[in-house]
């Protein structure tokens, strides 16, 4: 106790404590930096394969009798029930859209609405990513929200 004591009271030690805090406080930023771009990177790669996951159902629920005669219609329960597949099979979600990596919890959708139209083609979908932050004892879970939409339109020649 009395080393710690002299050790204040020097002048010279004066630096090696701004040292100390200016070191906590940039290994503090850092993590904090770290941790916004890890979710900012989870967030736009669920955003991206939900995207896929739209886009594939869209396609898959189109109606090839009415192609010929150059309209485009859906199916809309098609359509989602497509959608919910590629969730299971392709993005490893389980019956609660629960994914775990590794046998640890990674995050969770929260589907709000998802709405799909026959006549244009368009399935959308409105939702919250829930997960942890490595300052979940700060923060509890955070929640990113997310909107995406397909829309299925036939371009012909000639531009319209």
């Amino acid at each position: 106790m009395g080393k710690l004591k002299k050790l204040i009271q020097d002048r010279s030690a004066d630096a090696f404590i701004f040292i100390i805090i200016l070191v906590f406080f940039i290994l503090t930023l850092a993590a904090i930096l770290i941790e916004y771009f890890r979710m900012e990177s989870l967030h736009q790669q669920v955003e991206y394969s939900l995207q896929r996951g739209i886009n594939s159902a869209v396609e898959y629920a189109m109606r090839d009798e009415y192609r010929m005669d150059s309209y485009a219609r859906m199916d809309t329960e098609a359509s989602k029930e497509a959608f919910y597949k590629y969730l299971h099979e392709n993005m490893a979600l389980d019956g609660e859209l629960n994914k775990y990596t590794g046998g640890q919890w990674a995050y969770q959708l929260e589907i709000e609405s998802i709405n799909a139209t026959e006549i244009p083609p368009r399935l959308e979908l409105e939702g919250v990513l829930k997960t942890r932050s490595i300052f979940g004892f700060l923060t509890g879970d955070v929640r990113l929200r997310f909107y995406l939409a397909s829309k299925n339109t036939r371009i012909e020649e000639g531009g319209t």
